[in-house]
């Protein structure tokens, strides 16, 4: 996919920028790609579908199901923006995309929708509309693969480095039996694994595949259709995820080359590294405080405002921190600090940023 790398700066859907994307942001490229309307949100925002191809393998994608997880959005947009351009890589399949599923919560950037529920969690008793209309869309649709797309949070490493992107081909049960769905799910991720690793060495993770009846890609590769998902992640200062984006967007396109041409490497899965909860955005080591030297991680959190996102620091913990890491770590064991606010677990962070003259970021 090194055309897709070349081209990717110019395509049209690098007009959709930065963290807050909602209906209308897409709204111009819904046009482009003849979307139409399938369905409705709690808060009647419509929901679209984008179908493209008619060749004999059938997929599903949906993202946004989390409405502040854009940067899976966006990739998934330079991935389609690519294949309007090459009939011959789109000729094997017929594509429904659901671009965004939970419009409520894209506008109002929550994980959730408007009646707050996670619909991720709503596979099983399907009481939202949006998951009712996404599992209605699957069982009408009957596709051969499913790609559940999605953002992950920055606590997120993998070998002492952090995660870019990861990887999962959920369990159908307790037991996390491989079935054959199961087995060639994980022959794509272990292909696309391997069309990474030049690019983004030791910065892709997998998963964890405990299993949930609730979650949809548990509950699709239940009926027997292999179900990816695909998490787009942090590393270091790239807050808009621009990196992230890119190489999301490219493995979208290589399980697609990967599926056409039955490349399928199951025996890698196994080898990518299971993800671990070992970073916070910034790592304040050996700080004198109170007497003592301690660290001190922070963790933003996200907060829409004037049609931004802000990041806002907030103390995530504090004490030797050994077992974390930072995508920013600063340490502060030559400098003294006169401090006017205490420190605690859960407290706003925006004075001991700025005592440090850490830079605030929005997108």
């Amino acid at each position: 996919m090194n055309a897709f790398l070349s081209i990717q700066p110019l395509l049209k859907s690098q007009g959709v920028k930065g963290r807050y994307v909602h209906v209308e942001t897409i709204s111009s490229l819904l046009t482009t790609f003849g979307a139409v309307q399938i369905g409705e949100s709690v808060d009647k925002r419509p929901i679209h579908a984008i179908d493209m191809g008619n060749g004999p393998i059938k997929i599903l994608m949906w993202s946004q199901m989390h409405g502040n997880e854009s940067t899976a959005t966006k990739g998934l947009l330079d991935a389609l923006s690519y294949l309007a351009q090459q009939s011959s890589l789109l000729k094997p399949f017929t594509l429904k995309i659901i671009p965004m599923l939970n419009p409520d919560g894209a506008a109002a950037y929550t994980r959730v929708n408007a009646n707050d529920i996670d619909l991720n969690r709503d596979a099983l008793n399907q009481t939202q509309p949006e998951s009712r209309l996404l599992i209605e869309t699957y069982h009408a649709f009957n596709p051969q693969y499913c790609f559940n797309l999605h953002d992950q949070r920055t606590i997120f490493g993998v070998n002492e480095s952090p995660c870019m992107l990861s990887f999962l081909a959920p369990a159908k049960d307790m037991e996390k039996t491989i079935t054959p769905a199961r087995e060639s799910a994980m022959g794509v991720i272990g292909y696309i694994q391997k069309a990474l690793q030049p690019h983004i060495p030791n910065q892709v993770g997998r998963y964890d595949d405990s299993f949930n009846p609730n979650c949809m890609g548990d509950y699709f590769m239940g009926k027997g259709t292999p179900t990816l998902l695909f998490e787009a992640g942090q590393v270091g200062q790239d807050y808009a995820r621009v990196e992230t984006r890119k190489w999301f967007a490219f493995s979208v396109l290589e399980a697609l080359k990967c599926i056409s041409l039955d490349l399928h490497m199951p025996s890698i899965y196994f080898d990518i590294p299971e993800v671990e909860k070992s970073f916070v955005d910034v790592l304040i080591q050996n700080l004198m405080y109170e007497g003592k030297v301690i660290d001190v991680a922070l963790q933003y959190v996200e907060v829409l405002k004037d049609e931004q996102i802000h990041f806002v620091p907030i103390v995530h913990r504090i004490g030797k921190l050994d077992s974390l890491q930072g995508h920013k770590s600063i340490d502060v064991s030559s400098q003294t600090f006169s401090f006017l606010n205490k420190l605690s677990e859960g407290s706003n962070a925006v004075w001991l940023a700025d005592l440090l003259n850490l830079t605030q970021y929005s997108h």
